[in-house]
């Protein structure tokens, strides 16, 4: 199934992402990478951690269930309304309310003001039914990766345990870790945030950030050079790294882009954690014939856009990602599989 998630802008990382999209514009990526970046390397360690992490009220999100009750003359109930992939609450009479980011204060004033056209004495009260869309997804050398229930309060190192944790490789009597935490990144809204997965596992509080819902963590594996593609796309898994390798081969290894997917902003995350470069790319003039295709580097990320994620990107200011995340090769000699379950 499609690797698809919605993003919405959180209380931590808002400032930064209006900060970084207004005005701003990013680089078409290079035909070719360089000759040393083709050869990899391993990631810049040293990540800051997050030195203001509040917690975040319960917010709504594309996929959750509402029941909303409108309370007038008499008393209406409609059951089971689902928040839509564009962040709406379709209310029968009112229409398309915005709901995605909101508390469930917030969200009833919305609906209620949506509903005085027709009775301005209406009072509205929101049931989350099904907190769908309180999910997060963690990918890589994990035992179960996929999309992962999360409540107020969970942090990363929850998150990774509830994917089974890392994986390991039995060796006789020893297990060999295969999970490169030194390299994993959470993303949020395209963006990596600048903690240390390793460090959030030994409990370092500014490193074992809160996982807000649409959250990705991905856990490269030891072993030889990938190439990390995320995000729309049908079948998202790590694409083993060679010279030449381009960007329609690691897509087409993935299936291809979703129906959702922009195929006019690719993103491309390369370069060390400590000072990465992120490119653009054009897919649909690459397929035109009206721009080559483009070479990868080892250890890129390759980060396929949606539309809504766009649209939103216009309100804030379009953000840009900054995401880096490098695998190299390591002394293990075992090549992990490593696929991307969405929307169990």
């Amino acid at each position: 199934m499609a690797f698809r998630r919605v993003l919405v802008p959180f209380a931590l990382s808002l400032g930064l992402v209006v900060g970084a999209g207004c005005g701003a514009s990013l680089p078409k990526v290079p035909q070719a990478p360089t000759a040393k970046q083709t050869k990899g390397g391993k990631a810049v360690a040293g990540a800051p951690g997050v030195d203001h992490d509040p917690p975040q009220g319960l917010r709504l999100y594309p996929g959750d269930v509402i029941s909303p009750r409108r309370i007038a003359a008499e008393t209406v109930e409609e059951k089971g309304l689902t928040v839509d992939e564009l962040g709406n609450l379709h209310v029968p009479l009112a229409g398309d309310v915005r709901v995605a980011g909101l508390d469930l204060s917030t969200a009833e004033q919305a609906v209620e003001e949506a509903l005085r056209r027709f009775d301005k004495l209406v009072r509205v009260a929101l049931v989350l039914e099904a907190p769908n869309g309180q999910k997060a997804t963690v990918i890589g050398a994990v035992t179960t990766p996929g999309r992962v229930p999360i409540t107020p309060g969970t942090r990363v190192a929850d998150l990774l345990a509830a994917a089974g944790g890392t994986l390991n490789n039995a060796t006789g009597s020893e297990s060999v870790p295969l999970a490169d935490l030194e390299n994993a990144r959470l993303i949020r809204n395209g963006k990596a945030i600048p903690i240390s997965v390793a460090r959030a596992v030994e409990g370092e509080l500014r490193h074992n950030v809160y996982v807000r819902p649409g959250d990705q963590l991905h856990v490269p594996a030891f072993g030889g050079a990938r190439v990390s593609v995320i995000g729309e796309l049908r079948n998202g898994q790590p694409v083993p790294f060679r010279p030449g390798l381009r960007l329609t081969e690691a897509l087409s290894i993935n299936s291809g882009v979703t129906i959702d997917g922009d195929r006019g902003d690719i993103r491309i995350v390369r370069g060390p954690a400590a000072n990465p470069t992120v490119y653009e790319a054009d897919l649909k003039a690459i397929m035109d014939g009206e721009t080559p295709d483009v070479e990868l580097a080892a250890g890129d990320v390759v980060y396929v856009t949606d539309h809504w994620l766009a649209d939103v990107g216009e309100v804030l200011g379009r953000f840009n990602p900054v995401i880096s995340i490098a695998l190299t090769a390591a002394s293990i000699s075992t090549t992990i599989y490593i696929a991307n379950i969405a929307g169990q």
